[in-house]
């Protein structure tokens, strides 16, 4: 009997449980890897900047147009020195408590005739612009001064000026309205503040106008119209007070206003000062 050589059976090894465990988490692993990768791959991407954003444009609302501001009822507007002294309401008679009057012999009549007690007066009869700085016709403390040296002593906040009628026959108008203008800038230079109202010269009677040496009506108004020109430049207040004793637009004294055709009587001195309290500025 033959013998015959024996075959050896390869013996095949399985792997263990542990081993195929392996090798599967392995390949997950790996898997996972690459989904990862490529899903990077393919993705956009975040790096770039994020676009600015476009500002709406903002509207501003139209603001609403003011009105102009208007004139207040109570703003008076600049005072018209070419104008005489407009009527005005009454004011009572202490409003001339702190008045001085300056003048020659008229202005005296006013002062007696009315009572103005409460009034300091410097007038004398013939006194002239000229005079109130040369002759010492005021008592001052026992020594006689002149005008415009008694005003540096004097208390006041108005004055009231008349002068002219002794002044028309004087050879130069000019040099009397070079001295009232001298006279006035000295009133200034006392009391910076004071109101100064200068009266025009009244006019005379038609009889004495027609008869007069110097006097005249019609002189009187030239007069007048240089005394209004200086006003208007020295900014001082111009009192039409021949409006109060006139009985028409006729420049004359009406008969009864007074007993020489100069001076007045006490009913019209009367009548002159309700227009001075009816005629007052307040600047």
């Amino acid at each position: 009997m033959s013998t015959q050589p024996r075959r050896h059976r390869r013996r095949r090894h399985r792997a263990s449980p542990l081993t195929i465990l392996f090798f599967l988490v392995l390949g997950l692993a790996a898997l996972a890897i690459v989904v990862t990768v490529v899903t990077h791959l393919f993705a956009p991407s975040n790096d770039q900047p994020e676009p600015t954003p476009t500002p709406t444009a903002t509207v501003s609302p139209e603001p609403t147009p003011s009105l102009a501001p208007s004139a207040s009822p109570t703003q008076s507007l600049p005072y018209d020195f070419s104008q005489p002294v407009p009527e005005s309401s009454a004011v009572e008679k202490s409003y001339l408590d702190d008045a001085v009057f300056i003048g020659d012999s008229r202005t005296e009549g006013l002062v007696l005739y009315t009572g103005l007690s409460n009034a300091t007066s410097y007038a004398q009869k013939g006194l002239t612009v000229d005079t109130v700085f040369t002759d010492p016709i005021v008592d001052l403390n026992g020594q006689m001064v002149t005008v415009v040296e008694a005003m540096k002593h004097t208390q006041f906040s108005k004055v009231y000026l008349m002068f002219g009628i002794n002044e028309l026959g004087w050879a130069y108008p000019s040099i009397f309205i070079d001295k009232f203008t001298q006279l006035i800038e000295e009133i200034r230079a006392i009391n910076p503040d004071a109101v100064i109202y200068v009266q025009e010269i009244l006019p005379v009677s038609q009889k004495v106008s027609e008869t007069h040496s110097y006097i005249s009506n019609e002189k009187i108004q030239e007069f007048n119209q240089l005394i209004l020109n200086m006003t208007q430049e020295q900014k001082v207040y111009y009192l039409q007070v021949s409006r109060a004793l006139m009985e028409d637009d006729n420049f004359c004294l009406p008969e009864g206003a007074s007993s020489d055709g100069i001076h007045l009587t006490p009913s019209y001195c009367k009548n002159w000062l309700d227009y001075l309290l009816c005629h007052t500025v307040n600047p």
